[in-house]
């Protein structure tokens, strides 16, 4: 009985461990190609969204996305960009933590009302397809 107990016992601390690694350290941030090109004027007649530079969740890409918005041990995607509900358990520490995550891993710090913006929240919806 007592090795059982120990068995059982070192795979929680191992599961802990991983867990605990695996949320206070993201991946790294992957370099983009850069590329030497002009950028393409787009066609006349044509409306453009104009994308402020500012806030890097408009340009980001599903990988991007899934590093910057935490699936573990909180969904807060669900939480910040489907539900939307500000009185929810964990809404303020998600929003904190995709700030915290973004100014980690391009330099650019964003303030509460980017995160939470209309243009964000669609912009998560339509790469992570959700509703």
């Amino acid at each position: 009985m007592r090795n059982l107990w120990m068995i059982v016992s070192g795979l929680a601390v191992v599961v802990a461990i991983g867990g605990a690694v695996y949320y206070f350290f993201p991946k790294q941030p992957m370099n983009p190609e850069v590329s030497s090109a002009a950028p393409l004027a787009p066609p006349s007649g044509s409306s453009v969204l104009v994308v402020p530079a500012s806030n890097p969740l408009l340009t980001a890409d599903k990988a991007q996305l899934e590093q910057w918005v935490s699936l573990y041990p909180i969904r807060c995607g669900e939480i910040v960009f489907e539900k939307v509900d500000a009185k929810s358990r964990n809404f303020n520490f998600c929003v904190g933590e995709i700030r915290r995550r973004v100014t980690h891993d391009t330099g650019t710090a964003i303030n509460r009302e980017e995160v939470l913006d209309a243009n964000v929240r669609a912009h998560w919806r339509s790469v992570m397809g959700s509703k």
